[in-house]
C-alpha cells in the first residue's frame, strides 16, 4: 500500500496495469502478462466489494494432546521426555490461543496438530473462536499423526465440501495430503475455495526437494483439473521452502502479479529477502505463506481516498507477519527467534517455532 497525492497519480499507477491488460496475453520467459479477461477482475465498473475478512495461517508447531493415540506420538505423552503431561498441554492451548486472538482472523489455516481433539480444545480456548468458528478436519496419511485443517468463522462462510489431495513422494514415505475447503459466504452466495498445505520438510538436505515438487505437482494438477473450481480461490500453508525457491516458482508456477498464482510472500521477500517466519543460522526463511488466484488478487486492487490529508491510497493485497514482542526469545543467542514449547529439549513454555501470518481481504460480488 502506498499514498499518492492526485487522481493524476492514481490514474498513472492503476492506468499501466490497464495497459498491460489491454495489450492481450502473453509470455515473458516463464511469466504470463495481464490479460484482457483479467480486466472485470480490478474492483470497479460492474463489482462491489462486500464481505472484507482476515484470512490467517500458522504452524502450531506439535499440538499434541497427551492420550496415546494410534501414531507415533511418543514425544508426547505424560511418560516422554518431555513430560508432556495435563499442564503442559493446557499452557500450549492458551498460548495458541491468545496468537490467534491477537490476530482475530475469520479463517484460519493450521498444520502440525494432532487429531480433531486438540481442534475442539483450541477453540475452547479462543475468546475469537469459541461460539463462532467451526472445524474443517480430515485425518492425513502422516507417520506422525500431524494433520492439516482450517477453521473458519461460521457466521460468514459455510462449508459446501471438504476434499484431500494425496501426495505421491518419490521415495514412498507417508505424508500430509493437501486439504481443500470449499466456503460459501452466507451473504452473497460467493464461492471461495482454501487449500490448506504442509509440504515435506527439508530433512535430508537438497535431495529432499524432489519431495516438495511431488507435493507442488499434485497440487497444480488438483487445481487445473477441476471444471468447477470457484475462480476465488487461496493457497495457504508451511511449503517447507522460500517463495523464490524452485518448488513454488516452477513446480507451482507462482510468483508476482505476471504468474497465474499469486504469491503474496514473493512479492514482499522481493521487496526485503529478511522478512521471514521462521529463523535459522544463516537468517529468516519464509516458509508460510499465502497466495491468491489471479481472479481473488485483481478484486482487491482498489484505491481510497483518506478522509485526513486528502490523498489518494492504492493498495493492493499483502501478508503480513505477525510478530510480538511476547511471541519471542530475549536473550542468548536465539535473541529475536520465535520462542518455542521446547529448545533443545528444555521445556521454554512458549509458542512454535513459526511466525503466523495473516492478509485481509474483500469477496468480491460480481452482479
Amino acid at each position: 500500500m502506498r499514498k499518492v497525492n492526485s487522481f493524476f497519480e492514481v490514474n498513472l499507477v492503476l492506468g499501466l496495469g490497464f495497459l498491460l491488460i489491454l495489450a492481450g496475453c502473453g509470455t515473458m520467459g516463464s511469466k504470463r502478462h495481464w490479460c484482457k479477461e483479467d480486466a472485470h477482475l480490478v474492483s470497479g465498473s460492474n463489482q462491489s466489494p462486500v464481505v472484507p475478512f482476515r484470512v490467517s495461517f500458522y504452524n502450531l508447531e506439535n499440538l499434541f494432546d497427551t492420550v496415546d493415540g494410534p501414531n507415533d506420538d511418543a514425544e508426547f505423552l505424560p511418560n516422554s521426555a518431555n513430560a508432556w503431561n495435563g499442564e503442559r498441554y493446557k499452557n500450549k492451548l492458551r498460548n495458541m490461543a491468545q496468537v490467534i486472538d491477537s490476530i482475530a482472523p475469520d479463517i484460519l489455516g493450521l498444520v502440525e496438530l494432532e487429531n480433531a481433539f486438540v481442534l475442539e480444545d483450541l477453540r475452547a480456548n479462543s475468546v475469537v473462536m469459541k461460539g463462532r468458528f467451526e472445524i474443517a478436519h480430515r485425518e492425513s496419511p502422516d507417520l506422525r499423526g500431524i494433520d492439516v485443517a482450517l477453521m473458519y468463522n461460521a457466521e460468514l462462510f459455510r462449508i459446501s465440501g471438504i476434499y484431500m489431495i494425496p501426495i505421491t513422494l518419490p521415495d514412498g514415505y507417508a505424508t500430509r495430503s493437501i486439504m481443500r475447503v470449499h466456503l460459501v459466504e452466507k451473504g452473497t452466495g460467493d464461492s471461495l475455495a482454501v487449500f490448506i498445505n504442509h509440504w515435506p520438510s527439508r530433512r535430508g538436505g537438497a535431495a529432499s526437494a524432489a519431495s516438495r515438487m511431488a507435493a507442488a505437482a499434485a497440487l497444480l494438477q488438483n487445481i487445473q483439473s477441476l471444471p468447477n473450481l470457484p475462480s476465488n480461490y487461496i493457497l495457504l500453508g508451511d511449503f517447507n521452502d522460500d517463495p523464490e525457491d524452485k518448488s513454488i516458482t516452477e513446480g507451482l508456477n507462482a510468483g508476482d502479479s505476471y504468474h497465474p498464482i499469486i504469491n503474496l510472500a514473493f512479492v514482499t521477500r522481493a521487496k526485503d529477502t529478511t522478512v521471514g517466519t521462521i529463523a535459522w543460522f544463516d537468517g529468516w526463511n519464509m516458509f508460510d505463506q499465502i497466495m491468491l488466484s489471479r481472479a481473488l488478487y485483481f478484486a482487491n486492487l482498489h484505491s481510497n481516498e483518506t478522509l485526513a490529508d486528502k490523498q489518494i491510497v492504492v493498495a493492493e493485497p499483502r501478508i503480513n507477519v505477525y510478530k510480538r514482542p511476547w511471541m519471542l526469545q530475549h536473550g542468548g543467542k536465539y535473541d529475536g527467534w520465535p520462542l518455542r514449547t521446547f529448545a533443545s529439549k528444555k521445556y521454554m513454555n512458549g509458542y512454535s517455532d513459526h511466525l503466523p501470518v495473516y492478509t485481509d481481504l474483500l469477496l468480491v460480488h460480481r452482479h
